[in-house]
């Protein structure tokens, strides 16, 4: 179990599981706040295809992860288009994978593990990373959002834009989010 300090809160996160703690409990993962608005979404896929597909994912965080952190090159042609992409947009990771948590009214809603903060420019950009074989843009759109309040709300950070990354075999894409603050609260507050 990994633990962590945000503000007054202890925030536990339980990997094998994928369940949040907050002060000792449970709280819905931004994920699936997401999955409870997008309940449609893998629909009619198997879930062994489901499992492959996640594992090929986490796998690809890694590599980007080890390769941010650690300097460590991943080996996938996904890898091969992240640092592509990476050189075309400049950009340079100021934080990644770290927990956040949102709070509506006093209590808290969810909380979740954000893939990138990074900067293009003079901008701080929030990044998602995705292997899907499709673009979900509203499923993406809802997360990012939350993910962009739970570093406000958890941290203070500022953020300027918000933009998916989708590396697939040879495919690349870069969607940038539009920021829906008002939305996501209102989406949030009839999911808890």
């Amino acid at each position: 179990m990994e633990t962590i300090r945000i503000r007054e809160h202890v925030v536990e996160f339980e990997p094998v599981s994928h369940t949040y703690y907050v002060d000792g409990i449970e709280v819905p993962s931004i994920s699936q706040i997401c999955k409870m608005q997008n309940p449609g979404m893998y629909a009619g896929i198997d879930q062994g295809t489901l499992k492959r597909a996640a594992f090929k994912g986490v796998g690809l965080h890694k590599e980007i992860e080890d390769y941010e952190r650690f300097d460590i090159p991943g080996r996938s042609i996904e890898f091969d288009n992240y640092l592509e992409i990476k050189k075309q947009l400049g950009f340079t990771m100021e934080l990644s994978e770290r927990m956040v948590i949102i709070e509506i009214d006093g209590k808290i809603a969810c909380a979740g593990r954000f893939d990138m903060l990074s900067k293009i420019g003079e901008d701080s950009v929030l990044i998602d990373f995705k292997r899907t074989s499709r673009i979900h843009l509203e499923y993406v759109t809802l997360q990012l959002n939350l993910y962009r309040l739970g570093l406000v709300q958890s941290y203070g950070y500022a953020i300027d834009r918000l933009m998916m990354i989708r590396l697939r075999n040879f495919e690349a894409n870069v969607i940038e989010v539009p920021v829906q603050e008002m939305e996501t609260l209102d989406i949030l507050k009839r999911h808890v």
